[in-house]
Order: structure tokens, then sequence, then C-alpha cells
């Protein structure tokens, strides 16, 4: 006779801890000698079964646990599971081949009952299965600037880059606060490198204004374990900052779940609404849809992700933070910040070629920078580091040392202006001074010489000098005077 089951819910979606539970005290008051029968019916009610299904139960044992009803599989059976990395029906093939299997559906059964759900993912996916079926604690910093976890990625939407014929995809580094989910600093670039390590690092350490008030050193830094490029840089860098350099194991994402997590949240809520974005929908030729439109440059996939980050450091809710945004986070702590100057971040800068400085100063990213510092410098060849997607200002480096910070001509204002003029006076008056030194210095000779001794100087004084003076004597009497002098003559006898 078929079971028959309560409306609305199966045996097979009951509490099998409750049915077990049950079954046990029934089974003990009837051995305690108590009649069970009144309880069979309130019994089986809670559990969602009919009242011959209990009393089946309490007879035979539930589904899959009597040795007479349930098939459990051979230690052959496993081996041919496992020699087919997981697949249940080839498995079964080839033990019904050899006559030693049951139906297919029975040895499904019990190998999902042998076997975790983990385990048989691992056969068929490896890792990735099995992390898919594990528990990973969760581990929370007490405080901002305790551990921010840095990764790099490359992001499934083709820019065309200056000066580029084709588009490519460009590559993204990003720190982030492990304590408020704060983006710290970014750098995109068109591949992965040492300098964008750098610099996304040199932005995250920097206190600006104008996107809040992240910033400061961090305790600690959890990178990545495929940055091997940037290793050293990293190494580096935390050793000049005093900065704890803690890496995560290879192939360990998990460990660094938030920077991973926030990856993922670019790709969903900004780059999947870019044209010609790799993970959209495609056509029946394998084609992305929409794949007319017109591909973004860099600057504005750039312009994009600055505003993407301001906002989701400032405004956007967080789920990890009860709905809370990493600035409300942020400045629920007190913790002080180590913060360093400016001076002594200009190695974490982006380093761009040689740049000569010409008569409207120093042209870069198409736009002419000047600085007081760069007057009587015109011809000659300097170093030049940028903030990354910052045109606000460069620095400049002449023979490895730092020389000046140099501003956009059209940005610079009265006191600017002013020194950039002052300085060009300063050094046009340097310059007659120096003329003038040559000068006197012309008028200086060296004494013939008639005999051993050291060689004594004399004043020649000029024509033109001599018209200067207004000491009483005419040019022919200051002539005949200094040649006077050269024949070691009294001035008298020379007449």
């Amino acid at each position: 006779m078929n079971d028959v089951t309560l409306p609305g819910r199966s045996a097979a979606e009951g509490d099998a801890e409750a049915r077990r539970c049950a079954l046990d005290r029934l089974r003990a008051a009837q051995a305690a000698g108590l009649a069970i029968s009144p309880l069979i019916g309130p019994t089986a009610a809670a559990l969602g079964v009919a009242p011959r299904t209990l009393w089946r139960w309490l007879g035979e044992g539930l589904p899959g646990q009597g040795t007479s009803r349930a098939w459990q599989p051979t230690e052959a059976d496993e081996d041919a599971y496992l020699r087919w990395k997981g697949n249940a029906a080839a498995s079964w093939r080839e033990r019904r081949a050899a006559g030693d299997a049951p139906g297919l559906r029975t040895f499904q059964a019990a190998l999902v009952r042998r076997f975790q759900a983990g385990e048989r993912a691992a056969l068929v996916e490896g890792v990735e299965g099995r992390r898919r079926h594990q528990v990973y604690l969760r581990w929370e910093p007490e405080a901002r600037n305790e551990l921010w976890e840095t990764d790099h990625k490359e992001l499934d939407v083709p820019v065309l880059f200056p000066r580029a014929q084709r588009p490519r995809k460009p590559w993204s580094t990003l720190f982030v606060d492990g304590f408020s989910r704060a983006v710290m600093g970014w750098a995109i670039a068109d591949r992965a490198s040492t300098a964008s390590v750098l610099a996304a690092l040199g932005e995250a350490v920097r206190v600006d204004p104008r996107r809040g008030p992240f910033g400061g050193l961090p305790a600690a830094i959890r990178p990545d374990g495929g940055l091997e490029f940037a290793a050293g840089a990293i190494e580096q860098a935390c050793a000049v900052l005093a900065v704890r350099l803690a890496p995560v194991p290879p192939y360990s994402p998990h460990l660094k779940g938030k920077v991973e997590r926030l990856h993922g949240t670019i790709v969903t809520a900004l780059l999947a609404e870019l044209p010609h974005f790799s993970g959209g929908p495609r056509d029946a030729a394998g084609g992305l849809r929409g794949g007319s439109l017109p591909v973004l440059s860099f600057a504005e996939l750039v312009a994009r992700i600055d505003a993407w980050v301001l906002a989701y450091n400032l405004e956007r809710p967080h789920e990890g933070l009860d709905g809370g945004t990493p600035l409300e986070r942020w400045r629920e702590d007190a913790t002080p910040l180590r913060t360093v100057g400016a001076d002594q971040l200009r190695w974490t800068l982006l380093e761009e070629k040689a740049r000569r400085v010409r008569k409207s100063g120093i042209r870069f990213h198409g736009i002419d920078f000047v600085a007081p510092e760069l007057n009587g410098l015109v011809g000659e060849s300097v170093a030049v580091r940028h903030r990354p997607h910052d045109d606000t200002s460069i620095e400049v480096f002449r023979e490895g040392s730092h020389l000046c910070t140099a501003l956009p001509q059209g940005a610079l204002g009265p006191d600017e202006r002013a020194a950039v003029l002052e300085r060009r006076r300063e050094d046009a008056a340097r310059q007659a001074r120096l003329a003038r030194r040559a000068t006197r210095r012309a008028r200086e000779r060296f004494a013939p010489a008639t005999s051993a001794g050291p060689a004594e100087t004399v004043t020649v004084v000029t024509a033109t000098a001599a018209a200067g003076e207004k000491a009483g004597r005419d040019g022919d009497g200051l002539r005949r005077a200094a040649r006077a002098d050269l024949l070691g003559l009294p001035s008298g006898r020379a007449r």
C-alpha cells in the first residue's frame, strides 16, 4: 500500500531530526508499558505524515536506515565513482556491466548518502567546488587602518588608451580598509605593474579633503598572492613606511574576501552598464549586443570610476556595515591617523618618460605646466612624476633630486603668476651681477715674468673704463701709466 502524506507537505520535506526524536520517544514509551495508540495521530500530524506511515516507521525504521531496504555501495562502487570523477551514470554503467549494480536511481541515491556535497563537488569541479560547500569564519578589524587588503584585476571593459589604435582591457589596483570597507586608494593602468601598485598605495596613504577624511598609514597590508610582479615593491614600501606586510597564501581568495567582494561589486554596479562589457549578453554569432556603440576612452573610464568610488565611500549603504556607509563607519572610530608628508611620498608617484623644458613650461598630458624653478632651464631634460588620474600638478625631478611642483598654466592664481615673474626678475638680476663680475675679472692680467717667483697680477685699465673714471686724468695719461707699470718704470720716465 502506498504511503499517504498530509496535504501541503511531503514526508521527504520533514525534519529528519524531529522524526528520529519522535520515534525514539514512542519506542521508549512502548518499552515502559504505556499505550502509544493515542499518541500516533498527534505525532504523525506534527511530523506531516499519515498515521500508517508512522506505524511503519516504528516497525521498519526511517527510509534509508533499514538494512533490508537501503542498498549500500561497495568499495568497488566507490572506486568507480572516484575514477569517473563524480560521474554517477558512467560509474554505474561500469558496475552494471560487471553485474554488481542495482538500478541507476538506487545507485545514485546510495552515492549521495555515502559522499558529502562538498566531496561530490570536488570530484567534478576540483577545489572551487569544495570551497563552495565550506564554512568560513568571519573576521573583522577592530579599528580603522588596522588592516588593508589589496588586489589587482583586469577589468571587463575595453577602452581606447591615448595614442592607441586598438582598445584594450585596463587593470585596476585597489586598497580597501577592512574596518570601514572604504576604498583607500586605486589606480587604473594599461597593464599590471609595480608603478600602478605604488601609485595606488600613495593615494591611499594621503589625506585628501576632496575625497573625504580617509587616509593615513595602516598597521598591516594584506596583498594578494598573485602580486608577484609587485612583491618586492610592496615589501620595500612597507619597510619604508613601517607597515607590517601580511600576504595571503596563493589561491586563498577567502582570506581577502573584502577586496574580492569589492571587485565583484564594481563589475555588477559599474562595468555591467558600460559599452562592450565582455560579460554582457551575446547574439547567436557570439557577438556582444550593442557592439556598435563607441568604445570608451581611458579618460572617460577613469572619470566614471572616480565618481563611483566617491559615491561608494560617502553615500552607498553597505550590507556588511548593517546598512551604513564607509564614511559613517570610518567616523565611528577615533583611532588617530598616522600621516605622512607629501614630500615623503613622492617616490610612490607614477614615473613618466623624461620631458624637455620649453618656453611655455613642461608639456605633459597636453597641458603646459610651469613653476618658478623652471626658469633658466629651457632646453634641459627633466623627469616628471604625477599622481594617477590627476592633472592638477606634477612633480619635477632634476638629476635625481626633487626640483619643484609644477602647476598648469591655466590654473595659476595671482600669487603663482607673481612668483614666476619674481623668479624671472631675480634670475635676470643674478645674471647681470655675473656679467659685471666677469667684466671685472677681465681687467685682471698676469704681469710678464722676468725672473723666478710667483706670478703677480696687474690691473689693465681699458680706455672704456678710464673714460668712466673722473680722477682728473685723461685717457692718454692712464694708458701711459699702464705702460709704465708694465715696463717697471716710474710714471714720469714713461712719458
